[in-house]
């Protein structure tokens, strides 16, 4: 009976030591990314996520071109502004751009288009730490032409309707 007791004590601790490596925070989680972005700034040990992608609340009597925003605390340090995260986390708190702790964060390959010598990511950089640049704009779009070597990028202010747009050259 004792013998039969140990076993299952050390299945139990095994199974809990391997449910909690499972759930260990830097792991990849098995669900989807909650918010995949640009990294648009860094401060005080957060970075700030921008979706990629507008969502239109106008049928509803909301603005036409809305981007999540979040500023992540428990993020890694050495990602560079201008990458594109997914970022898995739990709870945000109620503000805007909103705030939360990340879970996982992954960079998402960056294209080079043809002919270019910067990646997306690497001119976005440049565009970001540029003096065009407003703090926190979204990028509303993105385009690199060969024949003039030059990356343009769309932007806009999110807490006002202001659209600009910044040119890098690819070099």
């Amino acid at each position: 009976m004792k013998t039969i007791t140990k076993i299952s004590i050390i299945v139990c601790a095994a199974f809990l030591a391997l449910a909690a490596t499972g759930c260990a925070k830097g792991g990849k989680p098995d669900t989807e990314p909650g918010l995949t972005g640009h990294l648009m700034a860094r401060e005080g040990g957060r970075i700030l996520v921008i979706d990629t992608q507008a969502q239109d609340f106008s049928s509803t009597g909301g603005v036409d071109s809305f981007y999540n925003a979040i500023w992540f605390s428990n993020a890694p340090e050495d990602i560079p502004l201008g990458e594109t995260v997914s970022v898995w986390f739990d709870a945000v708190a109620e503000s805007y751009p909103g705030q939360s702790e990340a879970i996982h964060v992954e960079v998402v390959p960056s294209e080079k288009p043809p002919g270019a010598d910067l990646t997306q990511a690497q001119a976005l950089n440049l565009a970001l730490t540029g003096p065009e640049y407003i703090q926190t704009s979204a990028v509303t779009s993105i385009a690199y032409e060969a024949e003039t070597d030059l990356w343009t990028f769309g932007m806009q202010v999110l807490f006002e309707e202001t659209a600009y747009t910044i040119t890098v050259a690819d070099e």
